[in-house]
């Protein structure tokens, strides 16, 4: 018997961070102020739970902190506007195809404009332009690279910083990596930065 089920409205896709941030979005002395710890013995090992929260912060919120490239790739395009995830959405870098030789070709920019002030930001075809189109590659066949992020950690919302040094702090104190943030923190990144539908 077969049974078939509806295709994934967003084009069966998945995404990876293909160039991580350069900066973080709190500074060693700032966690180290917060948190009240003197000395330097402990600053490797604070500037490795830094970069360790800023990426649990990011998987939690669905959102990246500092500008970050991301590669989208799916199976198939699944229609007139895109959603892309992990918001705030900067810039589309390339829109593109690609064969079962892994050959890339580029969509033209001029197809398509992009959302960038609203939340997830978005790809929208123009109207009347034919739509990206593979026929040579059922998996991975289309591919999109865009930038995301804050921008500057000076950019990063105050909330959000403030509860890395937090949930940094009490990773210090118990060596012990928590699934969330710290809970009286929780509601209110819940409120205002958790990205919930994509």
């Amino acid at each position: 018997m077969i049974i078939s089920k509806p295709l994934d409205k967003h084009g069966n896709r998945k995404w990876k961070v293909t160039t991580p941030p350069i900066i973080e979005p709190i500074t060693l002395d700032e966690l180290k102020s917060f948190a009240r710890i003197d000395g330097t013995e402990d600053d490797v090992l604070l500037e490795g739970f830094i970069r360790t929260i800023r990426e649990a912060m990011e998987s939690y919120l669905k959102r990246a902190l500092i500008s970050q490239t991301i590669t989208l790739q799916m199976d198939f395009w699944p229609g007139t506007v895109i959603e892309l995830p992990m918001p705030p959405l900067i810039s589309i870098t390339s829109v593109s195809t690609i064969d079962e030789d892994d050959v890339e070709t580029v969509y033209d920019s001029d197809n398509y404009y992009v959302h960038t002030d609203i939340e997830p930001g978005e790809l929208v075809l123009k109207n009347g332009v034919t739509a990206p189109y593979n026929s040579d590659r059922y998996h991975g066949g289309y591919r999109i690279v865009y930038l995301a992020g804050y921008g500057y950690p000076s950019d990063v919302p105050q909330i959000i910083k403030d509860s890395m040094k937090l949930w940094c702090a009490i990773y210090y104190e118990t060596r012990m990596l928590t699934e969330k943030p710290p809970s009286d923190v929780i509601s209110l990144l819940e409120r205002f930065y958790r990205i919930i539908r994509i």
